[in-house]
């Protein structure tokens, strides 16, 4: 992904931020500096964003074997945590409104929530094809929540204005809290799930050994096979395998490697041959 493309959905972000969270306070909506706190959420979620874009790119060295790819795992895994905790918050405060609702100006809280609709929608246009990428999946994430967040917020200020019901901006800060919790699961959970080196959704280690046994008829037995995730675009296998006799057949053992690459989109595989014991 293009720098620049980051660097303009954060400047756009953190102007929209300041904009937001003062109109909030001012024309006393909740719903609106609900929105900017998950906006500041999402402002510290670019910032790791840009910070670990450029940090994976450090090549391997003498203390990280593997390189520095992980750390767009720590960003996802981070900025789970961070909407974690606002959400909690957002619950509490939302409460104490619907038991005692206040005041606001409709009229001015439906024009900020618009300006952020569009910025929001600017910023999942420019991520959108990146979201695979996990360090971009948490910031992409984020934007979507603060659009639909908009979205309830506009809805929110018409429904005020034509009922004069205050108690609908706190159950739509809820519900903007609430659209934000299932992909942050999501998020934390993959995250983790790759930390602790655990097999990737869509591939069964049983279906992996069977192919390997239906494949090379001079494989006598599979141990110690692990299928784990470097990161969202690396999984890597390895397994020790027993053979026929035929140790030192190196053209097996390559075309064992590049069908299991091939087979289950494996970045690498590394394989130990030993021989059947006698």
């Amino acid at each position: 992904m293009k720098s620049r493309d980051l660097n303009a959905v954060f400047i756009l972000t953190v102007i929209y931020f300041f904009i937001e969270l003062i109109g909030g306070l001012y024309y006393k909506s909740l719903a609106l500096v609900t929105d900017a706190s998950f906006m500041a959420i999402n402002i510290t979620g670019q910032l790791i964003a840009l910070y670990v874009k450029k940090l994976s790119k450090r090549p391997p060295d003498k203390n990280n074997t593997f390189g520095y790819e992980r750390a767009k795992v720590l960003s996802g895994l981070f900025n789970g945590i961070l909407v974690g905790f606002v959400l909690f918050y957002v619950l509490i405060d939302s409460y104490g409104r619907i038991t005692n609702p206040r005041p606001l100006d409709a009229d001015k809280v439906f024009y900020i929530a618009i300006i952020g609709f569009c910025v929001n929608g600017f910023g999942l246009f420019k991520l959108y094809k990146h979201s695979a990428d996990i360090n971009i999946k948490g910031s992409f994430l984020l934007i979507l929540n603060d659009a639909l967040g908009s979205v309830g917020v506009i809805v929110s200020s018409l429904i005020i204005k034509f009922t004069g019901l205050y108690v609908v901006d706190a159950i739509t800060s809820i519900f903007i809290g609430l659209l934000v919790a299932y992909p942050t699961y999501i998020l934390l959970k993959h995250s983790i799930g790759i930390l602790m080196e655990g097999a990737p959704a869509g591939i069964d280690i049983e279906t992996v050994r069977k192919f390997i046994y239906e494949s090379f008829d001079y494989i006598k037995k599979v141990k110690d096979l692990h299928i784990w995730v470097l990161t969202p675009e690396k999984i890597i296998m390895a397994a020790r395998i027993r053979t026929d006799g035929m140790v030192y057949n190196r053209g097996k053992v390559k075309a064992l490697k590049r069908r299991l690459e091939k087979k289950f989109g494996f970045y690498d595989v590394y394989v130990e041959i030993y021989e059947e014991e006698k």
